[in-house]
């Protein structure tokens, strides 16, 4: 289960935002292409927060897969609350490309649930999933819970 949703200032850094969307939000919504130029939406977690990168896997059989090697540049918003006033919602604009199949590894330590949803053939859909790495361009939050609301863009170029 993931964190609640820490106080957010003027104080918070782009990694503390970046570290929201791992920590805090379970899923969240990417915006791509095709190759039509359709835009196309997916919802995936995102896993890890390191070095100024977020880290998500998908499966290489999957047309979302595709549109992530043809056309990089995404778009995710989460939105966590249960009603609107205690709500919070993120984006954040960035490029993806695949990482190293070692961050699989640091993917299932910190979410033992990855086995799990994997179920008795584990090691079968491993070998499908593929790491990708989000760099940031840019993001922004928009915390409904205080008052007044609070607002912050971020800028990681």
């Amino acid at each position: 289960m993931r964190k609640a949703v820490p106080f957010l200032d003027e104080q918070t850094s782009n990694e503390d935002f970046l570290r929201l969307f791992a920590d805090s939000f379970q899923s969240v919504v990417f915006a791509t292409v095709d190759r039509q130029g359709n835009p196309i939406t997916n919802v995936a977690d995102i896993e890890l927060a390191e070095q100024g990168r977020l880290y998500f896997a998908t499966t290489y059989e999957k047309p979302f897969y595709h549109r992530l090697k043809e056309h990089p540049r995404i778009s995710i918003t989460a939105l966590k609350g249960e009603e609107t006033m205690d709500s919070v919602g993120v984006s954040l604009v960035g490029e993806v490309e695949e990482a190293d199949l070692a961050v699989l590894d640091r993917i299932f330590a910190s979410h033992p649930e990855m086995a799990t949803i994997s179920g008795e053939n584990h090691s079968e859909r491993r070998e499908l999933l593929r790491p990708f790495a989000i760099k940031p361009i840019s993001g922004s939050v928009y915390d409904l819970r205080q008052h007044p609301i609070f607002q912050k863009s971020f800028k990681f170029r």
